[in-house]
């Protein structure tokens, strides 16, 4: 904004009030109406002065993905917000169909190994599903490694690809606290099961000895074999 402070020097007294508008918008940007309900400017009036800007390089005008039609604007050195570009998965209004497809498969591939690797490497069925769990920022710079994509992915894209694979029933998610209590996203690959409840897939679901398990006693989640093979998916 320091750059924009030095261009109104130049400007008029409606360039000035325009600009201040657009500025306040951030990176969402702002509709014509808009701008034209706060400025008090007749449209014919409020036309020109964006010409004026946007041919000073202070503004341009951005058309959202969702509605090409329209046009929001914003400062001209703005990074458009992601729900006008739809992000790194549309290429002009083009939703990139194959593109999201070879991500998520690399994704995939990618915890399927750390699952091998962790499944390798210890024999405690805990300790496994502790290495083989991987967090949005560890996927994301894998992602980036892979040099497949022409933009850099936002940590929210990149938990849409992961989410799209838990939706499908390829990865689980998990949480973890961290440093100050905070809740951290981890995700795993799991192998394929029956298309049955939730319930029905731990073994507490259908074991007949529930009632009678409890922590240390002699029906105990501790020694269950059960849980520990379920816990290895």
């Amino acid at each position: 904004s320091s750059g924009i402070n030095a261009e109104y020097g130049g400007m008029n007294q409606e360039e000035k009030i325009v600009l201040k508008i657009i500025e306040e918008s951030g990176n969402k940007g702002i509709w014509v109406k808009d701008i034209r309900f706060k400025s008090n400017l007749q449209l014919t009036q409020l036309n020109k002065v964006l010409k004026v800007l946007e041919s000073k390089k202070a503004i341009k005008s951005v058309r959202p993905v969702n509605d090409s039609k329209k046009k929001v604007y914003m400062l001209y050195d703005s990074k458009p917000d992601s729900s006008l570009t739809g992000g790194a998965w549309y290429n002009q209004s083009d939703f990139e169909t194959e593109f999201v497809d070879i991500l998520g498969r690399q994704v995939l591939t990618f915890l399927q190994r750390q699952r091998a690797h962790a499944e390798v490497t210890h024999s405690d069925p805990m300790a496994a599903q502790r290495n083989m769990m991987v967090d949005i920022k560890q996927v994301k710079n894998f992602i980036s490694q892979l040099g497949i994509s022409k933009v850099e992915l936002e940590e929210e894209e990149v938990k849409q690809i992961l989410e799209s694979l838990v939706f499908d029933g390829f990865v689980c998610r998990t949480y973890m606290l961290g440093e100050g209590g905070k809740r951290i996203t981890f995700y795993r690959a799991i192998k394929h099961q029956p298309l049955t409840s939730g319930l029905s897939r731990v073994p507490c679901g259908v074991c007949p000895l529930l009632s009678q398990c409890t922590p240390g006693g002699q029906v105990s989640p501790n020694s269950c074999v059960y849980m520990k093979e379920w816990l290895m998916f």
